[in-house]
């Protein structure tokens, strides 16, 4: 499906990707598709009285259409522009040059940890410290300095330690992963993204009492 497919009044979920950071979560619909251009418009999302912009260093943006009868579909690296209809009139222009696909939320979910932790692993096999970015159902990214060097395919271990003081709760997971991708930031940083090589016990609860949390506090706001 590309994204000019979509129909005005589908309500849609931005997923900000942020580097460093979580993924930030927000809710918006179609107020008008244009075929011609290939676009989408969509309702401008205002906090603090202010149009939330998406501009920023690194930031990539992923879009879920929630289809009355069918399954979500996800559009990845979308376009997005603010653009001013009126006084006090706001509103995105969406555009995207990939079709979509059908949405599984349980694996593209990604949970902001930034927790320290030890890796052992990459081409001299020693322990090096490292922060969990975020973690899924099906993989991990960690945030790296300059002596960590990873090629694609390697495999780390890691172990990620968590209280939630919400529930009054200790985790306690280890993680192995394949490096399948490598983002360089900046001040010598990078992030290494990894697929699970196994079945974690007890990590996709993890994942669900973290974003109750997170949905609790947003809505608390």
């Amino acid at each position: 499906m590309r994204i000019e497919e979509l129909t005005a009044g589908v309500g849609v979920t931005f997923y900000i990707n942020i580097p460093l950071s979580q993924q930030m979560v927000f809710e918006s619909s179609i107020t008008e598709v244009n075929l011609k251009k290939h676009l989408i418009l969509a309702q401008a999302i205002i906090k603090n009285e202010k149009v939330l912009s998406f501009r920023g260093n690194g930031i990539t943006i992923d879009l879920v259409a929630a289809l009355p009868d069918d399954k979500p579909v996800l559009f990845k690296n979308i376009f997005v522009e603010t653009l001013k209809l009126g006084e006090n009139e706001y509103c995105y222009n969406i555009a995207c040059a990939h079709e979509g696909t059908p949405y599984n939320r349980r694996e593209a979910f990604r949970c902001f940890v930034g927790l320290p932790t030890v890796m052992r692993g990459g081409k001299d096999m020693n322990d090096h410290q490292v922060i969990i970015k975020d973690v899924s159902a099906t993989g991990f990214a960690l945030t790296t300095g300059t002596d960590v060097t990873l090629e694609p395919g390697q495999l780390v271990h890691i172990l990620l330690e968590d209280y939630i003081e919400e529930i009054n709760h200790n985790y306690s997971f280890h993680l192995y992963g394949i490096m399948v991708r490598k983002q360089e930031l900046e001040q010598g940083k990078t992030v290494y993204g990894f697929r699970l090589n196994n079945h974690v016990g007890g990590l996709e609860n993890y994942l669900t009492q973290k974003e109750l949390i997170r949905i609790k506090k947003n809505r608390g706001r």
